[in-house]
Formats: C-alpha cells, structure tokens, sequence
C-alpha cells in the first residue's frame, strides 16, 4: 500500500457540481446502445427490428471474436437499428416493457467466487454480455479474452471536472464489490490493483481484500488510469493491462451473487445546464431527456462524460456505456466587441495571459464551449508537460506522431497513453491544437499499422 502525490496538473472547479442524494428514476421507456462506444469490436447484429428481447438478451457480438457480445439492459423489443454513411450502425435502440424480464445464468455462494476457475468466470462474463466492462491497455479497447493481462486495474476514483464521487457511489454495495473483485483475480496470474483517491471512507474501498490499494492525491489527471498504470505497473511494448470501473466491478459481483445481466448505474448529473443536479440511479444507455429532465437545453450542450473527455450526445442522445456523468454546459458563439483590448478580469486562464491569473482564484468558474481563439501553429511551450504527470516530453510525442514516425511515437511512450491524458493539454493549448485528438490518430495509426 502507498500513497502517491501527484504534482502536475490542474483542477478546474466548474460550476454545477452535482450534491450527494441518490435519486431512483423510474425504467426509461426507450434505451440505447452505441456500438462505437466499444472499442475494438466490429458489430455483428443479433436482433432484428420488432424482435422481442429480454434484460441479457444479445444485441450483436464481435464479428473478431464472436464470444464478446453486447446485451440488452431492459426487456421489451427493439425499437430502431439507426445506421448513418455507408450503413455504419449507429446505435440499437430499444422500447422497455415495463417488465424487467432476465436470461439467468449461473450464480455463485460467495464463498465460492474466489475458487472459481478463471475459464468459468470467462465464461459467465461472455455469455451475461458483461465481458465489454474489462477494456486493455494500449488502445483503451474491449480486452481479449486470449491476450492476458499482466495486471488488472480497477479505477476508483476520478478528478476530471465535476467528476462523481465515487467513494460515494460505492456505499452499501461492499459485498458485491468485495465478490466481483475477487472473481477479477481468476483472470490473472498478476497483480490486481485497487486505486483510490487518498482520503476515501467508502468500506467497498478501504476494507476491500485479495487487491493491492494504493492512495493517490494531487490535481487532475491523478485520477486517470494511465497516471496508476504509470506509477505501480508500466506498459511496455507487447504488455498487456486491462482496466475497469469500480462501478463495474461492483456490477461483476451482482451478476456472480445473482445469476442475472446487472444494469443499473449511478450517474451524476452536473453542469451550469442542468436544471436539477443529482446522483441519478438508472440503467446504462439511458435517455439524456430522463437525466435532464425539466432543464431548459436551449444554448446548452450535452456531454456524455465530463468536458474534458465526455463525449457530445445531444439533449436526444444516450449516456454512452462507460459513462457514469452527464454534463450540461452553455453553448459559446457570442463574440465581444474588442475583446482582445480587455484586460480579461473575468477570464479563466492557465497562463498569466489575462489579470484574473494574478487575483485570488474563484473558488468556481463558469465556462462555455468556447475555444477563446482561432487555431494557430504549435509553438514548443512548457504548458504541456506541466499537465501530465507521466514520463513524456508530449512536445515531441506529438512531433513523431504528425510525422508518422511510429518507432519513435512508441519510444517516446504513447502505448501508455489515451487521448484522455492529454485533455488538459488540448484545453491549455496555445496554439488551439487538439493534442488529445493527435494522441487518438497515433495509436490508431500504431495499431492499424501492427
């Protein structure tokens, strides 16, 4: 057990923060799944429109591996297969009936869990379509069952924007938690690793048992799963990690005590753009319009996620699968006469760009989508390396990956990143770059590439 501080970085405290109640909503009547939130899997469809499913009923599974499937989280029936250009499945969306009807799968005594061979609980992962909460580094993609892992990380804590507690989340669920870690430990001859912020009170967390915990403080990216990778297992070329949220492990013990597809998840609701902020109890792939509603949307985004690394949905979208916050923030667009002549008092920067870096920093800011200039070239700075806190010049990560040049790309350390690493970067930039964005064309270009 250690505790690390991290000191590169930076907080940004946001409006909107969500306070610490619980809410039940009641089942969304629609839900949907969106393959491209899985990385790695080429969709193969299972169902057809008008077909009748159940709660663990398969949507489509992978056409590489096609053990690995996705499942429904109500019962009802399928509603809409939407696809875009060129037939691209866009999302399957499904109409519950109200009635919560389960495929059942084997379930396990608790005492039991830890004994259980790693090929059955492979095979309860796969076949309850949970599998797709276990993602590996590099690529941040779906794990493959036959490429082990030298270590598992379970990440229990977050420090982007606005981020929900999830030490709080937690509470109460010490049982299945404690159960899905250890049927995490079957599938791996290494380490499982417990990450936590320092401070945590949560019992799932601090008693938690068969793990190694460690405690990290420090701004924001402490929270992120390259950062605890970084610091207790780092990748090297042909390592492979997996990952997973304590959210999800707490689901893998539910379906182990249970015998049933667990699809509930805990979603705070935050943002200026949120009319009601809240710790949302509902099911993966729900409505935007259930968690927001009664907020006025107009001149507001979306963000499924956080703003730093959240995706933008739509006020008709869906929560994305790994997401467990839903952001609201006004919409920028509105130009200011002369605006590069005022001395920026209530400007938010990183830099002493502006007079509000030499005053007394708010203890919250409201900021929009605006990206506060046009884009411009990138010009060496000290900015980028002062936000991450991982052994990388990202000046010349970035260099070798605009120039194609994948040896040095991997030399200078980007099969232990994700684009996530660096959205402090992109939102500090100078020169407007989407730093995060050239990390993503990168790896992609690494893994296409072999």
């Amino acid at each position: 057990m250690a505790t690390f501080q991290i000191k590169q970085g930076r907080d940004i405290k946001l409006k909107g923060a969500a306070p610490k109640e619980i809410v039940a909503l009641s089942l969304p009547r629609q839900v949907a799944v969106v393959p491209a939130d899985f990385k790695g899997l080429k969709a193969g469809l299972c169902v057809k429109v008008n077909d009748a499913v159940k709660t663990g009923t398969p949507l489509f599974e992978d056409k590489h591996c096609p053990g690995i499937k996705v499942v429904s989280p109500v019962s009802g029936r399928v509603a809409a297969i939407n696809r875009g250009e060129k037939r691209f499945l866009e999302d399957i969306v499904v109409e519950s009936d109200g009635r919560n009807e389960a495929v059942t799968f084997r379930k396990f005594p608790a005492s039991e869990i830890s004994g259980l061979s790693k090929e059955d609980v492979e095979k309860s992962l796969l076949q309850s379509g949970l599998w797709p909460v276990l993602r590996q580094r590099p690529f941040s993609k779906v794990a493959h069952p036959r490429e082990p892992p030298k270590s598992i990380f379970v990440h229990a804590m977050n420090t982007e924007p606005l981020a929900p507690d999830v030490d709080f989340i937690l509470q109460g669920k010490e049982e299945q938690f404690q159960a899905g870690l250890n049927a995490l430990r079957r599938l791996t001859k290494g380490k499982v690793y417990l990450c936590v912020r320092h401070g945590a009170q949560s019992k799932a967390l601090t008693q938690a048992r068969g793990v190694e915990t460690h405690y990290f403080a420090g701004p924001h990216p402490a929270g992120n799963v390259s950062t605890h990778i970084h610091y207790l297992d780092p990748i090297r070329k042909g390592d492979h990690v997996w990952y997973v949220e304590a959210q999800d492990v707490a689901r893998i013990g539910s379906l182990f005590l249970e015998g049933v597809y667990p699809p509930e998840r805990v979603v705070a609701v935050t943002g200026e753009g949120a009319g009601r902020r809240f710790y949302a109890k509902t099911i993966v792939g729900a409505p935007v319009s259930l968690l927001l509603k009664g907020s006025g949307l107009a001149g507001m985004r979306c963000v499924s996620g956080s703003v730093l690394a959240g995706r933008e949905v739509g006020k008709n979208g869906y929560l994305s699968f790994y997401d467990s916050q839903l952001t609201a923030i006004p919409e920028g667009g509105k130009r200011v006469l002369l605006g590069w002549l005022s001395p920026g008092f209530d400007k938010y920067t990183f830099s002493r760009t502006f007079v509000s870096s030499f005053l007394p920093e708010k203890k919250e800011v409201s900021l929009t989508t605006d990206k506060q200039g046009s884009d411009r070239a990138i010009v060496l700075n000290h900015i980028y390396d002062s936000l991450v806190p991982l052994d990388i010049m990202v000046y010349f990560l970035l260099k070798a990956v605009i120039g194609g040049d994948i040896e040095e790309a991997e030399k200078l350390g980007i099969l232990e990143c994700d684009e996530e690493d660096f959205a402090l970067c992109s939102f500090a930039c100078p020169s407007k770059t989407d730093v995060g964005g050239i990390i993503r064309e990168g790896l992609e270009l690494i893994e296409r590439e072999g």
